[in-house]
């Protein structure tokens, strides 16, 4: 008896559960609702639908509403109807005919969750004349184009072409709009609109001089710059050890399949077809703002805190905190090991001051990695951009990963690259800060308290060779700083037109 009941219980749980995806009657419904939507232009029951693919609600000078028709109304359509369904990776995809009372028909496809949420349509991309991006996803990847990384102070570099001129630009998923530097856009005779108007940073933000639209090509795939930040970014150059000509970062990832392989400093554009064979885990994102927000989890003196952070590869950093994670882990800022004082330079080139330490661990996708470094920045005045988040994670945390973008299925894949095994090292607690001007490194600035003043460097000294290295660049400083995760390294330098050895031990994590 017990087992009949046992049985009975178990085929109506089973039951119970197939019931939370729709079927097929229900499918033929919501598309049918949807069509009826689209083809009476109902503005508020298709903006669901709309605003993932556009970001609508992300221009805060704008008004939602009015914008919808520009995209609706050139095509007034007299019937909507749905020829195929196709189920694939717990997505539900329908071919949508739409035929206009003049004119040829417009076939695209559109987008559903396995629950019947809309997520995104591809009859508007189609209304701009743009292909289709929900098509896409059924069809295999294909390989659009690749194009050299370079690094430097961690980061990633990129050339992008304007006018048929290649350019320096920093790859940075952070970058909710591509940015130019003021210098160039100037020699190029670009139209600025001289009114500045507010924009985000992952600082404190500002206001800045824009562009309303700006052709790139990245080894002969386009990307359309919209809404264009001109900014000085020469302090920001020198600080990075790499003439800067811009940042890219949302308007590529929009359209456009990203993988970065740091084994080999390369990056692949695809467009958003599937890949029959990949590595890594994949982590759900959510774009607010025009950048990708994830979960992970925080170890912290033996406690774990899940935490929202923006994927960040324009921070050269590991993890950066806010207000808001330094509340909800009961005081973060006093709970950092090895804590010592720090500063960053953000888009406006305004310094921040922060606290920075150690915590117990990180987990993203899967993934562990110990000892990670925590910065904890709490200005008087709250960033009024970062109230979505935790804060973020940086290159030097990220870095330890080869990771593809998906804007369009909402993801980031991550797999271990050749440095993940590499202990993460608080180069903070050197307490050194270098410049290159010219062709010299100089030392800009010493903590007192920090191991790189006790071991004899001191402000104004040039360092000319780093473990027998004669360094030629920031970012070779950097990865030979590196190898104290191992062991000591050996510094010359010039001071006062006399040349010294400093010896740097080894640090204990």
């Amino acid at each position: 008896m017990k087992k009949i009941v046992y049985i009975v219980l178990l085929l109506i749980s089973q039951h119970a559960f197939a019931q939370q995806e729709a079927n097929d009657v229900q499918i033929k419904y919501a598309l049918q609702q949807f069509g009826e939507n689209l083809k009476t232009h109902h503005i508020k029951n298709i903006l669901d639908a709309l605003d993932p693919s556009f970001r609508i609600a992300e221009y805060s000078d704008r008004d939602v509403y009015p914008v919808v028709p520009q995209l609706v109304n050139p095509v007034i359509l007299d019937t909507v109807y749905y020829e195929t369904v196709v189920k694939k990776n717990n997505k539900i995809y329908a071919k949508q005919v739409a035929v206009p009372k003049t004119g040829p028909k417009m076939i695209s496809w559109l987008r559903m969750s396995k629950f019947l949420t809309f997520e995104r349509i591809g009859h508007f991309e189609l209304l701009m004349g743009l292909a289709d991006p929900v098509f896409q996803e059924l069809q295999p990847a294909k390989l659009l184009s690749k194009v050299n990384v370079k690094r430097s102070a961690g980061l990633m570099f990129v050339e992008v072409a304007i006018a048929g001129k290649k350019y320096n630009f920093l790859f940075d998923s952070g970058a909710g709009a591509t940015t130019i530097n003021e210098s160039l856009a100037t020699s190029l005779n670009i139209k600025i609109n001289q009114k500045a108007i507010d924009i985000k940073t992952a600082g404190k933000g500002g206001q800045f001089k824009t562009i309303d639209s700006l052709a790139l090509n990245i080894e002969g795939v386009n990307v359309r710059g919209k809404q264009v930040v001109v900014a000085n970014l020469n302090a920001l150059s020198q600080v990075v050890g790499q003439p800067m000509d811009g940042i890219i970062g949302f308007d590529l990832l929009k359209d456009y399949q990203v993988a970065v392989n740091l084994d080999d400093n390369l990056m692949s554009i695809y467009n958003f077809g599937y890949f029959d064979q990949s590595t890594g885990n994949k982590v759900p994102v959510k774009l607010n703002g025009n950048t990708a927000k994830l979960e992970v989890t925080l170890k912290v003196n033996g406690i774990n805190y899940p935490s929202i952070l923006m994927f960040d590869t324009g921070n050269g950093g590991s993890i950066s905190g806010n207000y808001f994670l330094n509340t909800y882990v009961n005081g973060l800022v006093d709970k950092l090991r090895n804590k010592r004082s720090s500063a960053s330079m953000d888009l406006t080139n305004q310094i921040s001051k922060a606290q920075i330490g150690g915590i117990d661990a990180i987990s993203i996708a899967g993934y562990n990695l110990n000892n990670p470094v925590v910065t904890v920045d709490l200005p008087k005045e709250q960033n009024p951009y970062g109230f979505n988040s935790h804060g973020l994670l940086g290159m030097s945390l990220i870095g330890k990963f080869n990771m593809l973008f998906n804007y369009s299925l909402n993801y980031i894949q991550l797999s271990p690259n050749k440095n993940f095994e590499t202990p993460i090292v608080p180069l903070y607690a050197l307490g050194l800060g270098f410049q290159k001007e010219g062709g010299k490194f100089i030392v800009k600035n010493v903590d007192e308290d920090g191991l790189a003043y006790q071991a004899g460097l001191r402000k104004g000294d040039e360092l000319i060779k780093v473990n027998q290295l004669v360094p030629e660049s920031v970012d070779q400083i950097t990865q030979q700083l590196r190898v104290l995760a191992r062991n000591k390294i050996q510094l010359e330098v010039n001071r006062n037109q006399q040349k010294m050895k400093i010896e740097l031990k080894k640090f204990i994590i």
